[in-house]
This record gives C-alpha cells, sequence and structure tokens, in this order.
C-alpha cells in the first residue's frame, strides 16, 4: 500500500473513531515488512508507542488492522489501557445505531461473538492462579470457564430470538409480494448518501445524519414513478472497506433485500477523493452476496457538493448508465426516476389482459404495477394493454388474452 492510500484508510479509521466521540490525540502510519505475533508492530516500536500514549495520558490505543485475542492482551498488558483495532469500533459505532429489535439482537449476537475468545482481558487479576491438586481446577479457570457458558447461553438466545424476529419479517416481505410491486435496493458506501436519496425520492422521513452507518435497519419505502405506478425501494447498511464479516453475516436482514430485489441502485458520493474504491469496495460486496449480475443503476450523488467530477472520470468509463444528482437539492432526481421506469419496463412483457368488467381491483393492479397502453370496454369485459413484469403476469395468467 502507497503511504497516500494507508494516510487515506487512517483518516477513514479517525472519522469510525470520531462517531464514537472519542477525541484523537495523535495518528501515526506504521510500516511493516510483515506483522510481528507479539504486537502486531515490533516490540521496539510498540515500546515507542506506548510512551507517547503515557504522555499524551491517552486513554485508549486503536488499531487499523484486527488484532488477535493474544495481540491485544499483550497489548493492555503492556500499556494499561485499554487497546481495540478496527473490528471492535465498528461493533461499537454498530451498537450505538441499533434501534429496533433485531438491530439490537444482530449487534449483541456479533459482540458477543466477538468477545467470546477475549474473555480473558474481564479477568487478568485471576491470570495468575494457578490450578491446585492434579485433577482440580484454579478459580481463575474456574471463573473463566463460568463466564464462558455465561455468554454461549447468551448467544443461544439472541440466536432463537433472532430466528422469531426474522420471521415475522418475512411475513410482512411477503406481503409486500403479494402487491407485485418491482423492488430495488439502494446500496453503497457509508454515507454516501442512500438515506437522503430515499427521502427525496419517496418524500419520507428515513434518518439522515452526516454519520457513519446512521442506518442498520432495512427500511423501505414506496416511489411513484407516475401515471399510478410505483416500485418499493429499500435502504441498506452501508458498506465500508474490511467490514468485519460477523456484521456481514449479522445484517443478513438488509442484505437480504438486495438478493431479493428486482434492481439495483448503487450510490456513489461524487465528492470523495475515495470515489473509486468506495466503488470497488461496493461492488466486492455486491458479488459476495451473488447479486453483482443483477439489473444496475450507478448514482453519482452530491453533484451540490462536488467542486468538480475529477474523482468520477476514471470511474465513468467502467460505469454505463451513471445519473447525477443531488439529494439535498433534488437536482436530477426527475432524470433518476425516468431511468428507474426505463429499467422496470425493459424487463416487463408487453400483454393484452381481458378483465371482467366489474373486477377494477385487477385494473388497479395493472396500473400499480405496470404500464397501460391502451384501455378499451367491451360487452362485460375491460380489455387493457399494459407493459407488466413477471409476477403481475402470473398472477393474472388467467385472463390474457391470446
Amino acid at each position: 500500500m502507497t503511504d497516500n492510500g494507508a494516510g487515506r484508510h487512517l483518516e477513514e479509521l479517525g472519522g469510525l473513531v470520531r462517531t464514537l466521540q472519542i477525541r484523537i490525540l495523535a495518528q501515526h502510519v506504521v510500516k511493516l515488512s510483515s506483522p510481528h505475533p507479539r504486537y502486531l508492530v515490533g516490540a521496539g516500536k510498540a515500546e515507542e508507542l506506548k510512551a507517547e500514549a503515557v504522555e499524551l495520558e491517552a486513554d485508549c490505543i486503536v488499531f487499523d488492522d484486527d488484532l488477535s485475542p493474544s495481540q491485544q492482551r499483550n497489548w493492555e498488558r503492556l500499556t494499561g489501557i485499554a487497546v481495540i483495532d478496527r473490528h471492535e469500533v465498528i461493533l461499537d459505532i454498530f451498537a450505538a445505531r441499533a434501534s429496533t429489535r433485531e438491530a439490537t439482537l444482530q449487534v449483541g449476537l456479533a459482540r458477543m461473538e466477538y468477545s467470546l475468545p477475549r474473555l480473558t482481558r474481564a479477568w487478568t487479576h485471576l491470570s495468575r492462579q494457578h490450578g491446585g491438586a492434579r485433577g482440580t481446577r484454579g478459580e481463575g479457570e474456574t471463573q473463566l470457564e463460568m463466564d464462558r457458558r455465561v455468554v454461549l447461553q447468551k448467544i443461544s438466545r439472541m440466536k432463537h430470538e433472532l430466528e422469531r424476529v426474522r420471521s415475522q419479517r418475512d411475513t410482512r416481505r411477503r406481503r409486500r409480494e403479494e402487491h407485485d410491486v418491482p423492488t430495488g435496493s439502494v446500496v453503497g458506501y457509508t454515507n454516501a448518501g442512500k438515506s437522503s436519496l430515499l427521502n427525496a425520492l419517496s418524500g419520507a422521513n428515513v434518518l439522515v445524519e452526516d454519520k457513519l452507518f446512521a442506518t442498520l435497519d432495512p427500511t423501505t419505502r414506496k416511489v411513484s414513478l407516475g401515471e399510478g405506478r410505483e416500485v418499493l425501494l429499500t435502504d441498506t447498511v452501508g458498506f465500508i472497506r474490511q467490514l468485519p464479516h460477523d456484521l456481514v453475516m449479522a445484517f443478513k436482514s438488509t442484505l437480504e433485500e438486495t438478493v431479493l430485489s428486482d434492481f439495483l441502485l448503487i450510490v456513489l458520493d461524487l465528492s470523495s477523493p475515495e470515489i473509486a474504491t468506495h466503488y470497488a469496495t461496493t461492488m466486492t460486496v455486491l458479488e459476495e452476496l451473488g447479486v453483482r449480475d443483477k439489473p444496475t443503476i450507478t448514482v453519482f450523488n452530491k453533484i451540490d457538493s462536488a467542486d468538480d467530477a475529477l474523482y468520477a472520470r476514471e470511474l465513468e468509463s467502467r460505469v454505463t448508465g451513471g445519473v447525477y444528482v443531488s439529494a439535498k437539492t433534488g437536482e436530477g432526481l426527475d432524470t433518476l426516476i425516468a431511468a428507474i421506469d426505463a429499467m422496470v419496463s425493459s424487463r416487463s412483457h408487453s400483454l393484452r389482459f381481458a378483465l371482467p368488467g366489474g373486477r377494477y381491483d385487477l385494473l388497479a393492479l395493472l396500473h400499480r404495477t405496470g404500464k397501460i397502453l391502451g384501455t378499451r370496454y367491451e360487452d362485460d369485459l375491460i380489455f387493457v394493454s399494459a407493459l407488466v413484469p413477471d409476477r403481475t403476469r402470473n398472477l393474472l395468467a388467467a385472463y390474457i388474452d391470446a
């Protein structure tokens, strides 16, 4: 990694730490030829960092890389203060952001699973206790095993409760699908403006903050395409470089919406010098989810705060059909809605239906989910020509006029 790249990674870590309202006293890029097993960095550099922490009266040292449980213990024994890594910082942010029962359970489960191999950090005062006679257990070992058992029991209870909450969410999703409205997911790097964009498109009031991971729970809103037609858009948890795997797994609720949606809106912050890296990170996560080939519209957001589009020029050659918008001012939103409409229509079937004269509910379904091309009333029938998606075609298969 170049010094510039490492500096930007350190700047992002600083943003994460400030999100926890922790004041930063100093930052350092440490060059390593290879990771050291005891402290990650060499013993000499560890002593230097310890001395600086003492001089600055720091309460905590934060590493951008993941620390193993043993490295974390070694650092805390060396310095006498808390030493955490990027993984733990993100866990703490998620814990502070969780609001619904599901998100709280998901974060709690991830934190429990993270803490399990690190329980000895809480029992350093017992680490000097050795076992007694052969075949007996020492005080420290007994306390540690009791604590481990408590954590495992809590993990088991959380998993069972999560399954119940997810079952309820799946029921709500099936009800949405019965209405046969096309669905899309708003994805992208954290703080790219996904929630602001959803608010601007839907007129909703989803939480918007200039902070990392402001939104954790999947929020779905209706967006009008005009002429009575709608799509459902779901805001998702923001992606980030080195997002801990256990959090990716924990937030299956928001990620499942991405997997099951008909199309994706990839939102990028046009004002960020890291836009190409953010795009690459987003595409990597989408590939891991197996949805990289879904129909996609790339949305370049925050054109109101971008001095120029220099950051995006390299990216533009790799992205087709990009739409430039400002969720803040509304500029470009009409173009985006038109692009969504065109995408939904391109995946629709041109069909003619013969509906019973009194079935205005079926006519309303065609208006809501498809694009009406023509309507004719004859005797006791309503003949409708329309562009409709697969689900509407399947629901109204009995009324297709061959």
